[in-house]
């Protein structure tokens, strides 16, 4: 398996971090890995030029959208 080259069976994952333990976790990026492990790996790789308190990925199939851009609504407070 290589670190760098992508695959047919690669999927894309979100990578999530906090630089403080007081800061919220916020999005940070995207990579595309063939698995879990790898993309831990790429991203400890990718972002590394933070000391990271938390990083974390999630593969971006597992997200729901709420809200598009092209649909009726409004996200807040009723």
């Amino acid at each position: 398996m290589s670190l760098g080259r992508s695959t047919d069976q690669d999927q894309m994952f979100e990578v999530f971090g906090r630089d403080q333990v007081e800061r919220p976790v916020a999005h940070i990026g995207s990579i595309v890995a063939p698995n879990q492990e790898i993309a831990v790996a790429r991203a400890r790789m990718l972002y590394s030029e933070r000391p990271w308190v938390e990083l974390c990925v999630a593969p971006a199939s597992s997200f729901k959208g709420c809200l598009k851009p092209d649909q009726d609504g409004i996200v807040g407070m009723a």
